[in-house]
This record gives C-alpha cells, structure tokens and sequence, in this order.
C-alpha cells in the first residue's frame, strides 16, 4: 500500500468524541479499559511478516495487554506458497480463542482475505463473508461479518488503486449489512483497512450511514505514521451502544508496534445498551 497524502490532524472523530490511550511511556496500562466495555480492534497485520519473520506470537501478546475482546485482521495468508498454514487459526489458537476467516481471493496456490478473532465468551449467531464487487481494481476483496449475541463486528479491507471499487465496496457493505440488521436492536460495527483518508470521497460514503469511532489520527505507515488508513465505524441503523474509549495503538510494553506490521492497529470500547 502507497499512501501519500496526510491525514488530519484532529485527535477524534468529532469534537466531543471518546477519549484517547491514558498513560506514558512508564505506564504499565497505557488504554485504559473501562469494567463492562467490549474492546474492538482492528489492525492490518500485512501477513504477519512486514519487518518480521513471524510477528503473530508478539501480536498476540500486545492484544492480551489491552485486553481485546475481538480483533478484525486484514491481509491473513492460508495455506499458501508465502506462508503454508493458517495464520489466523495459529494467532487464535495462540490467544485460546475462535476465529472465522473471509476469503478475498485465490493467492500462490492457497487462500489471502481477512479474518476475525475473538474471545469464546462472545458467543456467535451467525457468520458469513461478504464479497465486494470488482469494476476496475486490481484484487477481489471481501468483508468477514461475525454476529454475536449483543452486537455485530464487520472487517474489510478496501481496494487500494480506485476510488470506484473503494466506494462499490462501501455500498455493498453497508446495503447487505442494513438489511440484515437496520432498524433492530443489535449495533453494528465496522472496522478494517479502507484505504482511504478521513477527507476523502470513500469515507464521505461510509459517514452517510455509519459514525466513525475512532479518531483521525495516523495509523501509517507504523515505523512513522503520517497516514490515516484504518477506522472502526458504527452503523447508524444499528441498535444502542455507547463509547467509552477509542484510539490508534502506538505503543505497547509487550512487543514494538513498529515493526509487526506497516500499520498501527486501532479500538473501539463498546457497551452495549
């Protein structure tokens, strides 16, 4: 991914958003979770091999440190020529906990798409994966969705070359989402890799049916954040919730954020209402 533009400097999605990462560099805890929340991450993991050999162990022990419930991967590998086992099902095992994975493409013989891992206390109800349209992009791309008992947790990672598929993407996303879960009780969420600036034509799509959670802040690339790329949204047709925190994970005492992957990841806190 090539970005080149810089994003906002704003530190949240609106004037009057959720609080940021609590803490210094001496701190033990540095995002502070609050009793009762539902921590939501979503993170780009570049097939856990950007600046290492395998980062998935470290990044397991980075997402035990703030207590994440559920994460939305992008950019897994499955039993392919790079990487000749499941990522996603080897972080979740290394987590004790489940997993769904979301085909986007055929990649060197085996799988590539994104994944979600989460807690076996959430209990799951349905899940499935969207695929996205492709008009002009360069690769297919796909959405994991995990229905839970209290809520709904989305993941994608949108086209990189054109701002058309980007925004296909978007309204398929939302169009499939909406009509499952519009207008019921049960709040939906979408995190991922959109490849796209908080200013941008794609995220004004998303924002005509989804709050953004997280803030404007950077999120890559991780060596140097100049970016920001990766967002977790709320559907505005989804039930009741409130935020209690989110923010760009930019450190950690558990492993270097740096170099795991070429993005930062970001949370949400969630308590359903």
């Amino acid at each position: 991914m090539a970005l080149v533009l810089s994003c906002s400097d704003s530190t949240g999605a609106e004037d009057d958003g959720p609080l940021g990462p609590i803490g210094g560099q001496d701190d033990e805890t540095y995002y502070e979770k609050e009793e009762g929340a539902v921590r939501l991450v979503s993170y780009n993991v570049g097939a856990f091999s950007k600046s290492m050999e395998n980062s998935s162990p470290v990044v397991a022990s980075m997402m035990k440190e703030i207590e994440a419930d559920a994460v939305v991967m992008n950019e897994l590998d499955r039993n392919n020529d790079r990487h000749n086992y499941d990522q996603l099902a080897e972080f979740a095992e290394s987590m004790g906990w489940s997993c769904f994975f979301g085909k986007a493409m055929d990649y060197r013989n085996g799988e590539y798409g994104n994944g979600m891992a989460y807690g076996k206390d959430l209990a799951v109800v349905d899940k499935f994966v969207i695929s996205l349209p492709k008009q002009t992009g360069s690769e297919d791309r796909s959405c994991v969705v995990v229905e839970f008992v209290d809520f709904v947790f989305a993941g994608t990672h949108l086209e990189v070359k054109t701002v058309q598929d980007r925004i296909a993407g978007v309204k398929k996303i939302t169009s499939e989402l909406k009509e499952r879960y519009g207008g019921k009780d049960k709040p939906v969420f979408l995190g991922g890799d959109m490849n796209s600036f908080p200013d941008s034509e794609v995220v004004a799509e998303l924002l005509k049916d989804w709050k953004m959670l997280t803030p404007k802040q950077p999120t890559y690339p991780a060596s140097a954040p100049k970016n920001c790329a990766d967002y977790i949204f709320a559907m505005n047709a989804g039930g009741p919730y409130r935020v209690t925190s989110a923010g760009v994970c930019d450190r950690f005492s558990s492993g270097n954020v740096k170099v795991t992957s070429d993005h930062l990841p970001v949370y949400a806190d969630i308590v359903i209402e």
